[in-house]
């Protein structure tokens, strides 16, 4: 090979390697904008999640309170058959 050869070579990957260092560039500012758009999506999966959670609980404490509130209501409603049960005694033995 030739001098002239061997200059024409190493400017063919002088000029692809001035080619290649921009579409690099763009490729780690894209790889940057992906890790961004990632990361709040990531985000607002977490906070979904921590709303989702909440609203779990307190399901769960509406049913407590309701399971209370049936519970009393059976124990007033057994009271007030024992008084209607008592008072129909007594008319009865009277």
């Amino acid at each position: 090979m030739t001098t002239e050869t061997n200059f024409r070579k190493m400017l063919a990957v002088a000029g692809g390697l001035a080619l290649a260092v921009p579409a690099l560039s763009a490729c780690a500012e894209q790889a940057d904008d992906a890790a961004a758009v990632a990361e709040c999506a990531a985000e607002e999966a977490t906070c979904a999640a921590e709303e989702a959670t909440c609203a779990a609980e307190e399901a769960t404490c509406a049913a407590e309170e309701a399971t209370c509130a049936a519970e009393g209501a059976a124990v007033d409603a057994a009271c007030a058959a024992d008084d209607a049960t008592c008072a129909a005694e007594e008319a009865v033995t009277e």
